[in-house]
């Protein structure tokens, strides 16, 4: 089964074991995290969350001989969608995603029962969820109601029959219901026993490319891989985007620099850093980390080299209150030591690029000269500019493209 980063493929051996590259970091409590607005739950209580027995069970009710399903707006190919590996919340981006609109309207129209129990979620509210990138949806079937409990029937028999064939149509990841769940990357029906037994609703979670709405169901073509998002720096959340990944994502790397701001993100309960932040930002001061503040935290992101991820993260608190950084890889460094020392040591390293990150970058932006604001380890549109600019002036070719030469020529430079 594809899995989105070596660092996620450990997951449901047995009983489930939930690590991806953001929650395998967290340490802070349920209590604080929750009320600081970083990345709530430990690894420990995410098993919970979205755990299945090994042992097949029962269906989580009886499914109709001949389940009547949704009709595909478009006709189907012979292939069918690869099944979507596990891709667990890695960003907080809670936009409802358009493959996830289309089901939840396609499914109510069709059946004509129950109601629409929401897609996107506080990214603050409870742990690890789909719901918070936008790619989850609850769908109010209460398994008391007979008419909900049949309509429930009819489209998990349909959506599961045959190994999940309209599933990977749809990308669906997996669906939890009545105290049963059952994952399109290892078929079956299993025990769920999560904080909620899912008897008033049918919780769906989907693959990048379901979400996307770029599967089979909706185009008549068969998805390309979709990784989804990857973080940049260890324990932050991972750059918002709404192009497919068709890459595995590589490890993230150490952050450059250290700060004593706390997290915050969308839906923060603690106001402190929202309101530092919305002072810095020249936004009214309300402590609300709302939408506003979400859209001029990103584009603070973008005008300043970092990662979009739309959060107050690290990274973006060492940008946006440099006194506070309480670390830096290239603290007590010059410009010119910074080119010196990025000649002696990284002219046989790989070329960095558009989207490097780590201390490699953070020495180049300091022997640019570029702003302590802009030095952040990332290299974005500012970094990419400079280095094009540097090159030129120096008889190299202009791009990006940071090789030996540059480091050579920095040195000789600076």
């Amino acid at each position: 089964m594809p899995f989105r980063s070596r660092r996620a493929a450990a997951i449901f051996a047995g009983t489930a074991v939930l690590t991806t590259a953001v929650a395998a970091a967290v340490t802070v409590p349920t209590t604080q995290a929750a009320a600081s607005g970083e990345m709530p739950t430990p690894v420990t209580t995410l098993a919970r969350s979205v755990t299945a027995s090994s042992a097949a069970v029962g269906t989580p009710v009886r499914f109709p001989a001949r389940p009547t399903g949704l009709k595909a707006p478009v006709a189907q190919p012979v292939e069918v969608d690869e099944a979507p590996g596990y891709s667990g919340q890695v960003s907080c981006n809670p936009v409802l995603m358009p493959g996830v609109r289309k089901l939840r309207t396609l499914a109510l129209n069709t059946y004509q029962q129950g109601h629409d129990g929401g897609v996107t979620r506080s990214c603050v509210v409870g742990g690890q969820s789909e719901h918070k990138e936008g790619r989850a949806w609850d769908w109010m079937l209460n398994v008391n109601n007979t008419a909900e409990r049949r309509a429930a029937a009819d489209f998990l028999g349909w959506l599961t029959n045959n190994n999940g064939v309209q599933a990977r149509r749809l990308g669906v990841m997996y669906v939890i219901y009545n105290r049963r769940m059952w994952r399109t990357y290892d078929p079956g029906w299993t025990a769920y026993s999560g904080s909620s037994p899912h008897t008033d609703h049918i919780h769906l979670s989907f693959g990048w490319a379901g979400a996307r709405g770029k599967t089979s169901f909706w185009t008549g073509r068969v998805a390309a891989p979709d990784y989804g998002p990857c973080p940049v720096f260890n324990s932050q959340m991972a750059p918002l985007t709404q192009r497919a990944n068709p890459e595995p994502c590589a490890e993230p790397v150490r952050m450059v620099r250290r700060t004593g701001r706390r997290t915050a993100m969308f839906g923060a309960a603690d106001k402190r850093p929202v309101r530092r932040a919305q002072g810095i930002l020249g936004l009214p001061v309300t402590g609300d980390f709302d939408t506003a503040t979400w859209r001029a935290v990103k584009g603070y992101q973008r005008a300043h080299d970092l990662p979009v991820t739309g959060a107050l993260d690290k990274p973006t608190w060492g940008s946006l209150a440099p006194s506070s950084i309480r670390w830096s890889v290239t603290a007590g460094y010059t410009a010119r030591e910074a080119a010196r020392f990025g000649n002696a040591n990284y002219t046989q390293a790989e070329p960095l690029h558009r989207g490097s990150a780590g201390a490699r970058v953070a020495f180049l932006q300091l022997a640019l000269g570029m702003p302590v604001t802009d030095r952040n380890g990332f290299l974005g549109r500012q970094t990419a500019e400079a280095v094009q600019q540097f090159k030129s002036a120096n008889g190299l070719v202009r791009n990006a493209v940071v090789t030996a030469d540059v480091w050579q020529a920095l040195a000789a430079n600076r």
